[in-house]
């Protein structure tokens, strides 16, 4: 379904974008500009916040449902007429070689072009640059987990803000490393801006002093000696080890968890260090039940937790998601029996009626998933 937007360029459904032009970033990374194709007006966005997609990939025969940050500040691109996204090309995973590499991603890399047009749903997401506060910022990111620290450092400088920050990215080498002339720029004309790079395994040309750092990884260590203290507010983004150190760490050094913000590719309970809870068996259920199907596991809803998915990853329960990172849809499972209700109304639900969205639905009664 389209809709065209209001006055101040907000709509609901998909909208159609035009690609107005593309940017290499990096060997894996790259952006594409696009333009509202209706000439209308393009909405605000926070910084850190993203777009989702309904692509027409070949192959699949249902559109293919993903989410991709915004990556420059709100009034960064002719004074927000366009809005950028980053996006790497993401092959197939490396212990898993058989896999087909991300749909999604290849699609963009392959297929689209300037003058394609795009089904595009208005921005959103929970992860975004926090205005209100102020002290010392830090960006910390890993591999294409710089796309909303970009859009932040952006919009910071472009407000003018006198407040710290930090910017520290860690990538594989200086091949994949997007932005980097762009934040070594600001770190050396912006007297609030200070940047710090770190590569895994730098490549022959990169040099020391000029493309990065420091070789290795981001550590407490190194965070000790580059920042002021653990009073600062933190943003993370990046793959699940980068996350899960960075995060745990952050915690060991003495930072309120309340001042660590994260957009994290992954379930949240691989996030902290902590045992999973033990399955409960099906005869000690009682009340509500909620029974996951192919794992052989029914457990109680209690209310306590805030959905069906956060069920699951507490009871051991694997299931597909993305959904804290924006990538909308990925938690659809077959409602075998039962109803849901929904707890987000702007949950953007599965076209197959049979399909049930975990990541915002509470059971209403018995239910029965196909997980």
């Amino acid at each position: 379904m389209s809709e065209s937007p209001d006055n101040f360029g907000h709509w609901k459904g998909t909208r159609t974008f035009v690609v107005d032009s593309m940017a290499e970033e990096s060997r894996t990374v790259t952006s594409f500009y696009l333009r509202p194709e209706d000439g209308g007006a393009v909405p605000a966005y926070k910084p850190g916040q993203f777009l989702s997609f309904q692509l027409d990939v070949p192959g699949h025969d249902k559109p293919v449902v993903r989410s991709y940050t915004l990556s420059d500040s709100p009034s960064g691109l002719e004074n927000g007429k366009l809005y950028r996204l980053s996006i790497k090309r993401e092959p197939a995973p490396k212990d898993q070689p058989d896999l087909p590499p991300g749909a999604a991603s290849n699609y963009f890399h392959d297929h689209v072009t300037v003058g394609s047009t795009l089904s595009v749903i208005a921005p959103a997401g929970d992860f975004f640059l926090h205005e209100d506060r102020d002290g010392p910022v830090v960006l910390m990111s890993g591999g294409v987990g710089l796309t909303p620290m970009i859009s932040m450092l952006n919009h910071i400088v472009d407000q003018g803000a006198e407040r710290p920050v930090w910017f520290l990215h860690g990538v594989q080498n200086g091949s994949e490393h997007a932005f980097r002339d762009h934040v070594r720029q600001l770190a050396e004309t912006m007297e609030n801006v200070r940047a710090h790079m770190v590569y895994a395994e730098p490549g022959p040309g990169d040099v020391l002093g000029r493309d990065y750092d420091a070789e290795g990884f981001i550590t407490t260590q190194m965070l000790e000696s580059l920042l002021p203290g653990p009073d600062c507010d933190f943003y993370l983004c990046g793959p699940p080890p980068f996350m899960k150190a960075l995060y745990n760490a952050l915690l060991g050094w003495g930072v309120q968890e309340s001042r660590i913000f994260y957009e994290f590719f992954g379930p949240a309970t691989v996030l902290k260090d902590a045992p999973a809870p033990t399955p409960v068996a099906a005869d000690s259920v009682g009340g509500v039940e909620v029974v996951f199907q192919k794992s052989g596991v029914t457990v109680a809803w209690d209310g306590l937790q805030e959905s069906l998915l956060v069920l699951a990853e507490a009871h051991g329960v694997e299931a597909d998601s993305a959904c804290r990172s924006g990538v909308c849809q990925t938690c659809a499972c077959r409602l075998v029996e039962g109803e849901v209700e929904y707890t987000n109304e702007d949950a953007f639900l599965p076209d197959d009626e049979s399909e049930i969205l975990i990541c915002s639905s509470v059971p209403k009664g018995k239910v029965i998933l196909d997980l």
